[in-house]
């Protein structure tokens, strides 16, 4: 019996073990590839220091990390030569090199890529989770060497419509996430096979293939689809305020034929000159479609942003939608008062008061002079008017004399 126990102890982890990769380690580095085999991964650990090592095929040719063929892609990184091949010669292969006689040659086949569905109708500005698995025969590939060297990511290509047909420009990608598999951020477990992206969908609105890929030649697998990009729904606008303790605003509007009237909510970090950063939270009720956070402006000179997240519901699929609002800075500006106590203070005091009274001296002579002036001539005007009435009376009496 304990016989027995001993059996079932050591043989079902081996059994485990080689659901999920292989490990060669025979002295010449051979490895036997099944007629079945539609694609093979070689992961092969060197020892330091060496180069990569040569791949020999069943018939006798060699493969180089510099010259192989198309149906290989060879990752080279330090101690690691990672080699994948879709549907490979069965037979025996050979790996010449200084391979590592600890770890050998491990082998994965069939590599699958496996992604979420992303939706058809996608914002400009969203921002969403996003994952793709790879498997090993419909099985989670956990071998950590090769996950920790796979770069897969999100490409967006715009298509081109014409009358005949949509075209496609490979010169115009846009790459818009890197899938993780670190435990961080997005990414729930590190090392599961699960690799998540917080795609940002910063891209023009219109038609595009999206394709999901590794970047790096880990492996040659990938994912496509068609999705369209609609302008934002929402529209962000910041008021500052260049008034001690009166509030700069942010305000966000909805467009009510896209969103659900009070699903609006929103989310800000703001940091403003000799303060800790202070967390804003605001939400809508139906029926309003837009909301106003706001905080006081403290005065202080220096640096100041803000920067956060609205959350609403589509209004046609009922999906939830994250829009991250980017980090906006601003300058306080505040009202500068001289101390008049200082030399340069009172100088300029000074020169002002000279100045004033200066100014104030030119006016009551420019008020003299123009009353001297009108005083004149109202004299001369008196004087012309009593000289031309004497002098029609004296014509008047002169007929009575003769």
């Amino acid at each position: 019996m304990l016989r027995r126990l001993w059996l079932l102890l050591f043989y079902v982890p081996l059994c485990a073990w080689a659901q999920t990769e292989t490990r060669l380690t025979w002295l010449d580095n051979r490895f036997r590839v099944d007629p079945e085999i539609e694609q093979i991964t070689f992961v092969v650990t060197r020892e330091q220091p060496s180069q990569s090592v040569v791949l020999v095929a069943p018939d006798g040719r060699k493969y180089y990390a510099d010259r192989h063929s198309k149906a290989m892609s060879w990752y080279s990184d330090k101690g690691m030569d990672i080699i994948s091949i879709n549907h490979p010669m069965a037979g025996p292969w050979q790996a010449l090199g200084k391979v590592s006689t600890n770890n050998g040659i491990r082998i994965i086949s069939n590599i699958q890529l496996d992604a979420h569905q992303l939706p058809a109708q996608l914002y400009q500005t969203e921002v969403l989770k996003f994952s793709a698995r790879l498997t090993q025969n419909q099985q989670p590939l956990l071998l950590r060497d090769f996950l920790d060297r796979v770069q897969l990511k999100v490409i967006f290509y715009p298509i081109t419509s014409d009358l005949s047909n949509d075209t496609v420009d490979e010169s115009t990608a846009i790459e818009v996430g890197t899938f993780a598999d670190n435990g961080h951020e997005y990414d729930e477990v590190a090392g599961d096979g699960v690799f998540t992206v917080a795609l940002n969908i910063d891209v023009v609105p219109g038609k595009y293939r999206v394709k999901i890929a590794s970047t790096n030649g880990v492996f040659e697998r990938a994912v496509e689809q068609t999705v369209l990009v609609y302008p934002t729904p929402i529209t962000t606008t910041f008021t500052q305020s260049h008034r001690s303790l009166i509030s700069h605003v942010v305000n966000i509007e909805t467009k009510p034929e896209q969103i659900v009237a009070g699903s609006l909510a929103a989310y800000l970090v703001v940091k403003q000159p000799q303060t800790k950063p202070q967390i804003l939270q605001r939400s809508t009720t139906a029926p309003q479609s837009q909301l106003e956070l706001t905080w006081l402006n403290d005065s202080h000179v220096g640096k100041a942003w803000w920067r956060g997240w609205a959350y609403v519901t589509d209004a046609l699929t009922q999906r939830e939608l994250v829009f991250r609002l980017p980090k906006q800075n601003y300058t306080p500006v505040a009202i500068v008062t001289p101390s008049l106590t200082s030399p340069l203070a009172q100088q300029r005091l000074e020169q002002q008061l000279a100045a004033r009274k200066a100014e104030q001296r030119q006016q009551r002579l420019l008020w003299i002079a123009i009353t001297n002036i009108i005083v004149v001539i109202s004299a001369i005007t008196l004087l012309l008017l009593w000289r031309r009435k004497r002098t029609s009376k004296h014509d008047l009496m002169l007929p009575n004399e003769l």
